[in-house]
């Protein structure tokens, strides 16, 4: 571990400039909002709005790629990427598992007063993150084929999507450190990385055009427009913490795995990779059902569904995230009011754009689906009633992820851990009893039926642990030292 650490440092103290050597005054770090004063409707601003575009611009990588590889490759190619989408979503269940868990409790430390814990979770975090890196880059490009062949790729297919994750995996060493964007945000910055995102996603899209259109590059161009993209953001995260210019510091010694710290960043960032995870299980299971039902053309429509649900998924998401650290500073200095009014304000966020989007989708599916490909009848027949269905699902699931992502705040973590799993789980034997009842349009009644009833679940929870009586809630909020 000493000899990880070591090339981490070499490997980025090159970012460091001279003046940045220095250390910092003490009046020098200031955070822009106060966790504990400013009004929850500012912070709710301030804190989602950043948290939703980091999301949506990790999520926007695919989602170009998908646009401009159903325009430029075909219905192959975009079958493809949405075969590698599950890999993707992999990896980012690490970046959650670590980035969400820390986060959070670097929030909580924070509204407690106590910046050396918060320091040790920072380094047991990148210590996390070097062992992760090695593990899954050396495993990823040993057997990405065979992880392919097992989600049903073959032929041209199997080609495609082989070409365009063995570079997405070459990507791994920095995108990773994504996870720096939620300790970011923890300690009460979200600006810096909004305005990275930003800079990444324009990046991402320039890339894709001068690649897949001038350059001719295929579905390669679109995975290293992607790898570029996301190694940018990464490497200026990464400067960040080096050059000394954050709340909560880099200590060198403390990069390290410690027992009593990394087990309670896993523990809070379980669910959110649970969750992360279980859903990409849940798109290979509907991936091989598509497969054997709608064959190539069945998975392209999954491909364009999951472009615009993107935008969905990762609002609900980020508005977890986003409300995550002023629930947990606030836990921390129990100022219980301010929890719950953060919490329903959330909602209310999610609620809303959930049903903009649900009207939308209704009225105009057939204009969405001409963003990703042209001249296909069948896959515009399949899509446009898939999209249809599929619409009705979306303020289920955004409502259930926000509140998964509440007990997670509070650190009510088997809770957490159990209603981050309930929809993927409830969607497979679902969908198996549909696609067997009804075909190819029983696997879209499948995510409704699926959704709807683990959100009903998730408010007898809400419901039973309410913050208004803060019994419950009291008794986990204490650090197990």
């Amino acid at each position: 571990m000493d000899y990880l650490i070591n090339k981490f440092r070499s490997a980025f103290l090159f970012f460091k400039s001279k003046k940045e050597t220095l250390a910092p005054q003490s009046g020098s770090n200031t955070v822009a909002y106060s966790l504990k004063d400013d009004t929850v409707q500012k912070l709710l601003f301030a804190f989602v709005g950043p948290a939703v575009l980091g999301l949506l611009v990790n999520a926007l990588y695919n989602f170009v790629d998908r646009i401009f590889v159903g325009q430029f490759v075909g219905a192959e190619g975009l079958s493809a990427v949405t075969l590698v989408f599950p890999v993707t979503l992999f990896q980012f269940g690490f970046i959650l598992l670590l980035g969400s868990g820390s986060g959070i409790l670097i929030a909580k430390y924070s509204g407690e007063e106590r910046m050396d814990k918060a320091e040790d979770a920072l380094g047991n975090v990148i210590a996390a993150l070097l062992i992760i890196i090695i593990l899954f880059t050396t495993a990823g490009l040993f057997f990405y084929k065979p992880l392919l062949v097992a989600f049903g790729a073959q032929g041209t297919l199997l080609n495609l999507s082989a070409e365009y994750l063995v570079i997405i995996i070459m990507g791994f060493p920095l995108s990773f450190f994504l996870a720096f964007e939620f300790t970011c945000r923890a300690e009460g910055n979200p600006s810096f990385p909004a305005k990275l995102i930003l800079l990444s996603s324009i990046i991402n899209v320039s890339l894709d055009y001068v690649f897949m259109k001038i350059l001719n590059m295929g579905i390669t161009g679109a995975a290293l427009a992607t790898l570029i993209a996301q190694s940018t953001n990464a490497i200026l995260l990464i400067r960040y913490y080096v050059s000394g210019r954050s709340l909560v510091k880099i200590v060198w010694k403390k990069i390290k795995l410690k027992k009593q710290t990394i087990l309670p960043i896993l523990s809070v960032g379980f669910a959110p990779f649970l969750m992360d995870v279980a859903t990409s299980f849940q798109n290979v299971f509907a991936n091989v059902l598509l497969l054997e039902t709608g064959g190539t053309d069945g998975v392209a429509a999954m491909g364009i569904i999951f472009g615009f649900n993107i935008f969905f998924m990762m609002t609900a998401l980020g508005t977890g995230d986003g409300m995550q650290p002023i629930i947990s500073y606030n836990f921390g200095a129990k100022l219980y009011e301010r929890v719950t009014k953060t919490f329903e304000y959330a909602l209310k966020m999610v609620l809303l754009v959930a049903l903009i989007g649900l009207i939308m989708l209704e009225l105009f599916p057939t204009s969405i689906i001409s963003v990703f490909i042209d001249e296909n009848e069948n896959i515009t027949k399949i899509t446009k009633i898939a999209i249809q269905i599929f619409a009705i699902s979306i303020p289920f699931y955004m409502v259930q992820i926000v509140m998964t992502r509440y007990f997670q705040a509070l650190q009510r973590n088997k809770i957490a851990t159990f209603l981050a799993i309930l929809r993927p789980a409830l969607f497979v034997p679902i969908a198996y009893v549909l696609n067997n009842m009804y075909g190819l349009i029983g696997i879209w009644v499948a995510f409704v039926v699926s959704d709807s009833i683990a959100a009903n679940i998730t408010l007898l929870f809400v419901k039973k642990y309410s913050t208004n009586e803060l019994k419950p809630i009291k008794s986990i909020n204490s650090d197990k030292q």
